[in-house]
């Protein structure tokens, strides 16, 4: 994890890091490790990396891959970009 969020940074990408199954680990002594905490431990250059985490209460808690319900954390974005995307996301909650 180390290496890929160095290498975002080293190329100035926005690294998506898909989280959805973190709630799923079945191996003993194993516990899932976010992208935002490999983010956090590179120290103060992670201040400005741009970080998109999505991840669902549907398949991560109750299983139930036919019930859809998700969020995404978006971290080190400016705030009109992050204005920007909670609009666009809150565009899809009014009925047609």
């Amino acid at each position: 994890m180390k290496e890929i969020v160095q290498f975002c940074a080293k190329e100035g990408l926005v690294l998506m890091a898909d989280e959805v199954y973190q709630e799923n680990i079945y191996v003993p002594g194993e516990s899932f490790v976010s992208f935002k905490k490999a983010v956090r431990d590179m120290g103060p250059e992670s201040k400005n990396f741009q970080l998109v985490s999505c991840h669902s209460t549907s398949k991560g808690f109750y299983g139930e891959c036919g019930q859809r319900g998700g969020y995404m954390e978006v971290v080190g974005f400016p705030d009109d970009v992050t204005s920007e995307l909670i609009k666009l996301a809150s565009v899809k909650l009014c009925p047609a």
